[in-house]
């Protein structure tokens, strides 16, 4: 792998800094330049993605460090993964608070420990080496909004994966998932999530001709929380056999239940009630934020996509407390399994 340039962001924990980009320059997008906005997101996923068929067996071996909620140094830990194909790959998880073993073959998935999932911090640093960009149907749903930012002396070109939300015209970057290039390049140097998630890239290298992050620092609602560095990434001599379950492993099923709101709704254990914007109070802004939310079968939420909102304010503090929300699994036959759900978030002025 070949070092490049070093990339930092010394204003990304300041809470101020998305409804900031309100006011930065955005450019109004005819048909054709939002396909090759499109065109641009694609040719990016494809540069970065480890887990394309394309590629030759690999093993890589990533390093992270933990923060605590004051962004101070809680505990280390490693993942390890063996990678031939993107039905024959195993990755495993160390660290004093987790550890499991993921394998996916022919068959399906397995774990070692069937109903626990990897922290979201863990999933994110690994996420940012191996695939760090959306899915190719995400790209194709949204209509990209690119706005030029400078970081300090980094030029760099932000494009958010905007959705159309009722009342709201010019939604602040980060509000959607939003992917931060090199100006008109397609090197991933940052991404913001939904307000409340900051990941940068710093260094870089290449591999089978793919970019691939040295290192990454990801902040949660403005607070350092993990770090990771890229301790080995090389090929591997492996075959099918090197991916037979151990007998301690058990066979999950994937794919989620649709459960409706009002039945996730009892099972809730921990809430976050998120904190009323001053902005919106003093502009008597009320109403409901919806949510779509994927929660796993450890009770935590691993993925939530704004559905409305009346303020972009409200969306952004509803990010922040509802992924911290925790659920009792829900059972079916006696057994876990995730779901598909909403979450309604209300905001009201009372007495």
């Amino acid at each position: 792998m070949t070092s490049r340039m070093k990339f930092v962001i010394r204003s990304a924990f300041r809470s101020s800094i998305f409804l900031a980009f309100v006011a930065a320059s955005a450019l109004s997008l005819r048909a054709e330049d939002i396909a090759a906005l499109k065109s641009r997101l694609h040719t990016a996923d494809v540069e970065s993605s480890l887990n394309s068929p394309d590629l030759k067996p690999w093993h890589l071996l990533l390093s992270f460090q933990l923060l605590d909620a004051k962004g101070q140094p809680k505990e280390t830990g490693t993942i390890e993964e063996w990678w031939a194909g993107p039905k024959l790959h195993k990755t495993i998880y160390t660290s004093p608070s987790y550890t499991n073993t993921e394998l996916v073959n022919e068959q399906g998935l397995y774990k070692t420990a069937p109903n626990l999932y990897p922290p979201e911090m863990l999933e994110l640093v690994y996420t940012q080496v191996v695939h760090p960009m959306p899915a190719p149907e995400e790209i194709d749903d949204a209509k990209p909004d690119l706005r030029k930012q400078d970081f300090g002396k980094v030029p760099l070109d932000c494009i958010m994966l905007t959705q159309p939300i009722k009342n709201v015209a010019y939604p602040p970057l980060g509000l959607f998932p939003t992917f931060c290039f090199d100006r008109d390049k397609t090197l991933l140097r940052a991404t913001f999530n939904y307000g409340s998630l900051f990941i940068t890239r710093n260094h870089m290298g290449l591999f089978q001709g793919k970019s691939v992050v040295l290192d990454q620092a990801i902040s949660l609602n403005n607070v350092p929380a993990i770090k990771a560095h890229l301790e080995k990434l090389v090929g591997a001599q492996l075959t099918s056999a090197d991916f037979l379950p151990a007998a301690e492993m058990a066979k999950i099923e994937e794919g989620p239940l649709t459960v409706p709101n009002g039945v996730m709704t009892g099972s809730v254990v921990t809430k976050i009630n998120p904190i009323y914007p001053e902005r919106a109070k003093a502009n008597h802004v009320s109403g409901d934020v919806m949510l779509k939310a994927l929660i796993g079968t450890d009770g935590r939420i691993h993925m939530l996509k704004l559905l409305s909102t009346p303020d972009p304010d409200l969306a952004l503090v509803s990010f922040a407390a509802v992924r911290q929300w925790t659920y009792k699994p829900y059972l079916l036959n006696g057994k876990p399994v995730s779901v598909d759900t909403t979450i309604t978030v209300h905001f009201r002025f009372g007495p």
